[in-house]
C-alpha cells in the first residue's frame, strides 16, 4: 500500500540536525567547564587561606594565654601552637600567577600545612611599635606552588587580624615590615 510522503512518520534525526545539537553543546562546554574548574580551585585556596588565617588568630590567643606578650614577640613564638607538618628554609614557592612567597630560608621560614598550603614568616619581625602597625606579617601560598599567589595576614598586637588588601587604606600600618609584603591576590580580598 502506498503512503503518501507527507503522512509518514520520522524516524529520527538527521546528520545535519545531531551535528549542530553536539556543537552547541561543544560551545556550552568551552566557556562553562573552565569556569566549573577555577570556582572550585578558588574555592579551595579561600578555605586554605580561612584555615590559615584561623591557625594564625587562634595561635596568638593561646600565646597570649600562656605567656607575656612583648614588643618583641615574633610570629615563631606563636608557631608552638599551630598546625603544620614540617618546615622548610630551602625551597623557592615562585609560580606564574600573583605574587609568590619568597624563597624560603633561615630568616623567612616557611611552614608545610597539611591542608597543603605554605605559611611562611620572618624570624626578625616582631611586634614593635605602637598602634596600628604594631603587628607581624604571615604570609600564605594556599595551593603550595606559587601558581595563585600569595595573601599577606597582619596580626595586630590588640589581637586584630587582617590581611594586606582589607589594610591598605591604613597609612600607619607601614611598621615591621608590612609595606614589603606583596597583595593579596583576587580570590581573598572579599572576605573579612
Amino acid at each position: 500500500m502506498f503512503i503518501p510522503s507527507f503522512r509518514r512518520a520520522r524516524q529520527g534525526f538527521t546528520l545535519a540536525e545531531l551535528l549542530i545539537a553536539l556543537a552547541i553543546l561543544g560551545v556550552i562546554a568551552t566557556f562553562t567547564i573552565p569556569k566549573i574548574i577555577n570556582a572550585q580551585s578558588n574555592g579551595q585556596n579561600t578555605a586554605i587561606a580561612k584555615e590559615a588565617a584561623s591557625m594564625v588568630s587562634t595561635a596568638f590567643t593561646t600565646y597570649t594565654l600562656n605567656n607575656t606578650l612583648t614588643t618583641g614577640t615574633t610570629a615563631g613564638a606563636l608557631t608552638q601552637y599551630m598546625n603544620y607538618v614540617a618546615t622548610d628554609t630551602a625551597t623557592s614557592y615562585v609560580g606564574t600567577g600573583g605574587t609568590p612567597l619568597s624563597a624560603c630560608s633561615s630568616t623567612l621560614i616557611c611552614l608545610k600545612l597539611h591542608n597543603g598550603g605554605i605559611m611562611q614568616f620572618s624570624t626578625a619581625q616582631s611586634f614593635a611599635g605602637s598602634g596600628a602597625a604594631n603587628g607581624i606579617v604571615v604570609d600564605v601560598d594556599p595551593d603550595g606552588n606559587g601558581t595563585q599567589g600569595a595573601v599577606s595576614f597582619i596580626q595586630f598586637y590588640g589581637g586584630r587580624l587582617t590581611t594586606i588588601g582589607q589594610n591598605a587604606g591604613n597609612p600607619t600600618a607601614t611598621g615591621a615590615g608590612v609595606a614589603n609584603v606583596g597583595t593579596d591576590p583576587a580570590y581573598i580580598q572579599s572576605w573579612n
